[in-house]
């Protein structure tokens, strides 16, 4: 697994970028406290997007799916410090790694880890 930290001036344009690619994808969310330990938030829901606050500039970011009655969830990780992006050795994303300024991790994992062009059994051009 390589794992590689976007600046934080890229945040929005990659976590876009990173939306727009996996819409639909089903992802579980973990949140890694040394306080209490991996509690599980979101487990195998299609993602509706991961998005970085750009209006307040509070170091926010909200990661949205949705629930099979039609609604929607949205779990916020306030004073985020650090992003990072988890790729497999062939360049598929394989989840993120969001740490807030209390040392609390939320880990974003894909149900299936694959390149986006192979996900319908084919390669696209």
């Amino acid at each position: 697994m390589i794992v590689s930290e976007i600046a934080r001036a890229d945040w929005a344009g990659r976590l876009n970028e990173f939306t727009a690619v996996h819409d639909g994808w089903l992802v579980s969310v973990d949140v890694l406290s040394p306080d209490i330990g991996a509690q599980r938030q979101i487990d195998n829901l299609p993602l509706l997007g991961v998005s970085a606050d750009r209006i307040n500039h509070d170091g926010s970011v909200a990661i949205s799916v949705a629930r099979p009655s039609g609604t929607h969830f949205r779990h916020v990780i306030r004073e985020v410090r650090r992003i990072y992006i988890e790729q497999t050795s062939d360049g598929a994303d394989a989840g993120l790694q969001i740490e807030s300024d209390d040392g609390i991790k939320t880990i974003v994992r894909f149900r299936v880890v694959a390149l986006p062009e192979t996900v319908d059994g084919f390669v696209r051009h």
